[in-house]
């Protein structure tokens, strides 16, 4: 009788010449071990290898570069099962011979449906047997079985384990199918492959090796399970392994070059004038970042606080590229809050990196992804992505308005789940701050970052929850040895505090490090061992202002708006707090007859995309930099948006009118009041940067009605700002920062002397609520965030297997807020269905390729109006959108009035207002 076979892949199931078309387990685990082995050698920087060592406890290179591939490679062997083998039941009969198939057919069918087998699961359990045998104790061995087990993106715990059928699983001891017959031979044929000796074995696997393993394994796996002949690993079939396994070190590098993977040059650091040649003299934040790397070493924490305009990017650059080329930091990460921002970050990135890397110092392609869930909608980005083929086409470009054209996305890195993997990346913080979460997969998300620079941009811009869950981020980032630079125009001391407090908890400090806070603006800096260093540094001139206050009237500042802009005209932003209201005033500014329909313009997040992308456009060229040959800027214009502008936008306003806002997002706002300081003209009224706020109304008991406001943001810090505000005539900037953040954050703070009793009484009523609304906020972040970094956890409690991490549950988890879902909106016309927007014919009774689908995504936009969203969600989209990008979306129908009734509201498409939302 023959040797029973064992498939690890095979496509279809397909067959040739009567001979099933598949690759053994042992070509695959061999495959995965070299991968694994080449990107420790040549694809993990220093510092993550260097904590991957520190981890496991091995101090050889060599050592843990065949441990690790050892590792990695063995994460399959739970395929030698029948539950596996018979799953393609022709490929397991033909393979593993009669006597097995018999056996499996003896199963009850109901037990073989019933009982769940995964291959992972049977991995965690056979094998930490076989490593016991070679030397490892029983602890380790079931910790790192866990682990490899886990390459499906959930670690078993050790319940799923016990509750294996054994008859299944192959693990039945003296039963006709035992893993002692079987996957034994395969591990021991691996030991070979690899070449691991007991001196190369670990003595430990903290939490830090524990998630650069995982990641590793997963990683490779996907590399591995590639049969394309130029990209991966043909299938072997019946190709002897002793035959198959001579030039697989060559193959595996083979596969990572095609697939876009390359060493990234250390140890030739540029000076601050040589990345920037176009600024001749730093500003004194720039300086004290240049000053800051004689002590900086990873890991490390900088924290940027300093005013709109003071080159915090340009200094977060020039660490970054410091951190990679003296330190062996692997590349950054920018995470942002939006995605407009962290667009608008990436071409700024693209054009950093293709001045950075000469063809002559880098003659590879620079790898910069795009991380968010909308990312393949951006047409830059698009145009920028390279394809496996592609190499030639993309050296042989010449320079164009695109920038370096070596600077690319290579298509293997632009799938979900592998942006975070490319040495550069740009997106938002949520896509980064899901490997700190319990879902799946989240370790691949932590091996991309490890030993990574991760920058921070506009980090006040989160609340309490997603602040929470930052913290545990940079705990395990520090864990990981990843160097972090955090940017923010205004930040409170509370935060500042935490966030250095928790980067120290992950580099092992036992106590909160001590330090007294420098005068704004200001550097501060963490390495263990140095503590903490706080550096206050002079303000540049054209960011030393006095900013005008003026408060007006909701049902007033119509007419006065008019009488400033007569004459010499002028281009303002008008602030709102929601969409609707949004939508609203720029209705009130049609309607008032003041200005030419040219005049006007409105910006949100309720457009479709197609149209917003042009908007944001549109705002770049009026409103941008003087300088740019591009920016033609009206006379006389008036933008109505929400928070889309406060951030990132390189926007320059004449005046701005807000709605009241904490204090610390109006500050970020007034950064667009008189931006570019090289603005050749101002309007004679309009000299002095001036922020009309719009006062809330006072209700009939006296208290303050804070509006649409008051939906979005938290009472008592609206009303504290109100009341810090309300008085003002002028803010000296920035020298008023501090105490401003203070007024409106600080905890310990006590009403102002005097205060009316009806806002004193408010004062201590909204405290208590948002006493109870922060500790509310923690709790939900304890129950979705990563156990401690240097806490002792089983692998199970890093994942758990409910949870998927699309782009839904990114936001979901991530962000508290309304439920929000993706809607694309499609219209009925007397021919069929259309794109309302480029009128493009759409069949539901076909699939939609790949161009269909972005044009389906383009539009569509984001609806989180309450009991409107519940609606959305029951409708059913065609049954041929079976695209995992329209998974999660929604499709509405409008009519040829471009209108669509969902339960009691009505949605209407208006081409200068966006979706607009009506109810009943």
């Amino acid at each position: 009788m023959s040797q029973p076979r064992f498939w690890a892949k095979t496509g279809q199931g397909e067959f040739q010449e009567g001979k099933p078309k598949y690759h053994p387990v042992i070509c695959h685990l061999a495959d995965t071990a070299a991968v694994a082995r080449e990107i420790v050698r040549s694809h993990l920087s220093p510092v993550a290898k260097r904590h991957l060592a520190q981890g496991l406890g091995i101090a050889d290179e060599e050592a843990l570069i065949r441990f690790c591939g050892f590792m990695a490679g063995s994460h399959d062997l739970g395929k030698v099962s029948p539950a596996f083998q018979f799953q393609v039941d022709p490929v397991g009969k033909a393979l593993a011979g009669g006597e097995l198939y018999d056996l499996w057919h003896k199963i009850p069918p109901i037990t073989r449906k019933e009982k769940r087998t995964p291959h992972g699961i049977v991995t965690a359990k056979t094998l930490p047997e076989f490593l016991v045998e070679i030397g490892l104790k029983q602890t380790l061995a079931h910790r790192l079985a866990m682990i490899v087990g886990g390459h499906h993106g959930f670690f078993p715990s050790a319940e799923e384990i016990n509750q294996l059928d054994d008859v299944l699983a192959g693990t039945q001891e003296d039963g006709v199918w035992w893993q002692r017959k079987y996957s034994y031979e395969i591990f021991q044929q691996l030991l070979e492959f690899v070449a691991l000796t007991s001196e190369d074995l670990p003595a430990q696997c903290d939490n830090a090796a524990a998630m650069i393993l995982a990641g590793l394994t997963t990683v490779s796996d996907w590399i591995a399970s590639n049969p394309d002949e130029k990209t991966g690993f043909p299938y072997a079939v019946d190709k002897p392994f002793a035959e198959y396994q001579n030039g697989l070190p060559e193959q595996a590098k083979r596969a990572l070059k095609a697939l876009g993977w390359a060493t990234l040059p250390t140890g030739k650091p540029l000076s601050f004038t040589e990345l920037f040649p176009k600024i001749k003299e730093p500003r004194e934040l720039q300086k004290q970042a240049i000053a800051a790397t004689n002590t900086l070493k990873a890991p490390c924490l900088v924290l940027v606080e300093a005013s709109m305009g003071e080159g915090k990017t340009e200094a977060a650059f020039y660490l970054a590229d410091y951190l990679q080329q003296e330190e062996g930091a692997g590349g950054f990460y920018i995470g942002l809050p939006t995605q407009a921002t962290s667009n608008a970050m990436f071409e700024r990135v693209k054009t950093f990196l293709g001045a950075r890397y000469t063809k002559a110092d880098f003659p590879d392609f620079i790898n910069l992804t795009l991380s968010h869930s909308a990312a393949a909608l951006k047409a830059d980005y698009r145009d920028s992505v390279c394809r496996l083929d592609a190499q030639e086409q993309v050296y042989d470009a010449d320079d164009d308005d695109h920038g370096d054209p070596r600077v690319v996305a290579r298509e293997w890195h632009t799938a979900r789940k592998r942006t975070l993997l490319s040495p550069y990346g740009v997106g938002t913080l949520d896509q980064a701050l899901m490997g700190a979460l319990r879902s799946r997969h989240q370790f691949v998300r932590l091996f991309g970052l490890a030993g990574r620079t991760v920058i921070l941009d506009e980090i006040h811009a989160y609340d309490l929850y997603t602040g929470t869950l930052l913290e545990r981020f940079l705990e395990w980032l520090a864990l990981l040895g990843s160097p972090v630079i955090a940017l923010s125009a205004t930040l409170p001391s509370e935060t500042r505090k935490r966030l250095v407090h928790a980067y120290s908890k992950g580099c092992g400090c036992k106590t909160e490090p001590e330090f007294a806070d420098g005068e704004y603006p200001r550097l501060t800096t963490f390495t263990p061992g140095d503590g903490v260093q706080v550096v206050p540094f002079a303000p540049s001139p054209h960011v030393m202002r006095d900013l005008k206050l003026h408060w007006v009237k909701d049902t007033e500042w119509l007419d006065e708006l008019q009488a400033a802009l007569e004459n010499d005209g002028g281009c303002v932003a008008i602030i709102c707090s929601t969409v609707g209201r949004a939508q609203e005033v720029f209705q009130r500014l049609q309607n008032s007859q003041h200005f030419a329909e040219d005049e006007l313009g409105l910006f949100h997040g309720r457009f479709l995309f197609i149209s917003r992308e042009a908007i944001e456009g549109n705002c770049i060229a009026r409103f941008g930099k003087p300088s740019d040959a591009k920016t033609v800027r009206p006379h006389r214009y008036v933008l109505v948006a929400t928070q889309v502008i406060e951030q990132s936008l390189d926007l320059d306003f004449d005046l701005m009118i807000s709605d009241l806002a904490p204090v610390d997002l109006l500050l970020q706002r007034s950064g667009r009041l008189h931006r570019h300081e090289d603005r050749p003209h101002r309007p004679v009224k309009l000299i002095k940067p001036t922020l009309w706020l719009i006062a809330p109304e006072i209700d009939k008991e006296g208290k303050a009605d804070f509006g649409d406001s008051g939906f979005i943001y938290d009472r008592h810090v609206l009303l504290r700002t109100w009341l810090t505000l309300r008085d003002r005539t002028t803010i000296s900037l920035p020298a008023a920062m501090d105490a401003l953040i203070e007024s409106a954050y600080n905890p310990d703070m006590l009403p102002p002397e005097g205060l009316e009793p009806i806002h004193s009484e408010d004062w201590y009523s909204s405290l208590e609520k948002h006493r109870q609304d922060q500790s509310a906020y923690h709790s939900l972040a304890q129950k979705v965030y990563l156990p401690s970094a240097r806490g002792k956890h089983k692998p199970c409690e890093f994942t758990r297997g409910d949870q998927n991490d699309d782009d839904n549950t990114i936001v979901a988890v991530t962000r508290l807020g309304e439920q929000s879902v993706t809607t694309i909106f499609v219209q009925r016309t007397a021919t069929g269905l259309i794109l309302p927007i480029s009128q493009q014919a759409i069949d539901p009774k076909k699939s939609p390729n790949l161009e269909t689908v972005r044009a389906l995504l383009g539009h569509s936009t984001r609806i989180s109006k309450r009991g409107l969203v519940e609606e959305i969600l029951k409708l059913e989209n065609p049954k041929k959108w079976t695209s995992a990008l329209l998974k999660h979306c929604r499709c509405v129908e409008l009519d040829e009035e471009s209108k669509a009734q969902i339960g009691k509201w009505e949605l209407f498409l208006d081409l200068q207002r966006g979706i607009v939302i009506n109810s009943a």
